[in-house]
């Protein structure tokens, strides 16, 4: 038995208790998600108190940086899914190939992102309502945050490299290796301490992409020298466009599903914005606490992925569903319960950010809304990654568009009239509740089962027996 086999046995998720399955992988991810988030957490913690026009600005730039995290943990999922359905299917040689396929593609990534980033996020800005001193600041953040996502994108993929063949943990540690530093260059940079010089948002940006940098060297060290069952060498390899084709069949939808909330973002942030700078940074604040509020939906949902992919790769259907379903239940429950308590003390959460009255009156009317209906979210994002899981990757697409632009969007403009501030949120409770239940008929529906085995490259030969 080689090593391999034996690596092999240990992640084998198409056996064994489901809820047990589900919460060994979930836990590290919730960890990693939350460092992850951890880094917008703290840059807004840290240029809250340095000033109210940074806040404003780096609330600004959420959805821009949100969509860099969009397409590479969208392709990621895609890299995900494919490796963790080949690994179902016992075809490991396959899956190895694709783990160097996907590490070419984030260079590819970072160049389309920085031309399409550099040459855009002023007019985004602008078009929000941005100008003077808050305009200045938000393009020089975005700006150096784009430069610096060739590290975000290797990052993504590596992890999502280990994420499917059942290897959370060390994600986990690479991402706390990363926050940790993080959290140690922001007030150095952001306020001049000791002998750097004051960089306010620039400072921010800059601790940011050293800590990612520091990252992707740490996780690409573990992938060539660690105990990764997907090794990787410096051997060349034959492109298959083949491989790219079945990343980009969940990796394209799942990053366009996230893109989406991003510009839905951008239309939300312009109807917040007719009430004022304040409402806007209230709308960012809210925004990154909703962001730590998914770490538990988020880390069930990336363990539904690869459980579910390897369990349609063994053909387990019924094991992949009862996945789906138990997972929406902890997801339901743990995010339910995190909304109510957003909902008895919403000014504390959102003081932590800023004093500013306003601020504060804006973002505890969104919490006292809105995280009634954080248990709902819960439920749709399962389902969404239980699609993903089994290759499918378009109903996520789909729900997050009907949620966003089918919903949201038009409703809030409409509410916004007659309730102000207010009317927005409700508008955006209606369109949690409804994508909910339509995710969870449309799984149900059992369509996902149907459709063409995963492709493989015909001219590797899987180093597996029968």
């Amino acid at each position: 038995m080689t090593e391999t086999d034996i690596y092999f046995m240990k992640k084998d998720l198409t056996t064994g208790s489901v809820t047990g399955n589900i919460l060994h992988l979930a836990w590290p991810m919730m960890i990693a998600f939350l460092l992850e988030m951890g880094f917008n957490l703290v840059d807004t913690i840290f240029i809250g108190h340095y000033s109210a026009d940074a806040l404003a600005a780096i609330s600004m730039t959420f959805p821009v940086v949100f969509l860099i995290i969009a397409i590479g943990s969208g392709i990621g999922i895609g890299v995900t899914s494919y490796i963790a359905r080949l690994i179902g299917g016992k075809k490991i040689a396959q899956a190895k190939v694709v783990t160097k396929h996907a590490l070419l593609l984030a260079f590819f990534l970072w160049i389309f992102l920085c031309i399409l980033g550099l040459t855009l996020a002023k007019p985004l800005f602008q078009f929000i309502g941005g100008e003077g001193d808050i305009l200045s600041m938000a393009v020089t953040y975005t700006n150096t945050i784009f430069i610096g996502s060739l590290f975000l994108f290797f990052t993504f993929l590596s992890t999502s490299i280990l994420r499917g063949e059942g290897d959370t943990k060390t994600p986990m540690i690479i991402m706390g290796i990363s926050a940790i530093l993080n959290i140690i260059f922001d007030p150095f940079l952001i306020f001049g301490i000791w002998i750097f010089p004051e960089l306010g948002i620039f400072g921010a940006a800059i601790a940011t992409v050293a800590a990612r940098i520091i990252g992707t060297f740490a996780v690409l060290y573990y992938l060539f020298k660690g105990k990764a069952m997907l090794k990787l060498d410096l051997k060349p390899f034959k492109i298959h466009l083949k491989v790219y084709r079945e990343i980009f069949s969940v990796g394209i939808p799942a990053s366009l599903s996230h893109s989406v909330i991003s510009f839905g973002m951008f239309f939300m942030l312009k109807i917040v914005s007719l009430f004022g700078p304040m409402a806007i940074a209230a709308y960012g604040v809210v925004g990154r606490l909703e962001m730590m509020s998914f770490i538990f939906a988020i880390g069930i949902a990336m363990a539904v992925v690869t459980i579910v992919g390897q369990n349609v790769g063994a053909k387990n259907f019924d094991r992949a569903e009862k996945t789906a379903w138990t997972a929406a239940i902890l997801a339901f429950v743990s995010m339910g319960a995190l909304g109510f308590i957003y909902f008895i003390i919403p000014r504390f959460f959102i003081s932590i950010f800023n004093q500013d009255p306003k601020i504060i009156k804006y973002g505890s009317s969104y919490l006292r809304i809105v995280g009634l209906f954080y248990g709902f979210i819960g439920i749709e994002v399962i389902i969404s990654s239980a699609f993903q899981g089994a290759g499918k990757g378009f109903p996520s697409l789909i729900l997050q568009t009907l949620r966003l632009f089918m919903i949201s969007v038009p409703l809030g403009y409409i509410l916004s009239r007659w309730f102000g501030v207010t009317g927005i949120w409700m508008a955006i409770s209606a369109s949690i509740l409804v994508t909910s239940i339509v995710s969870a008929i449309w799984f149900r529906a059992g369509t996902w089962r149907k459709g063409k085995a995963v492709c493989v490259p015909e001219d590797v030969t899987d180093v597996v027996g029968p």
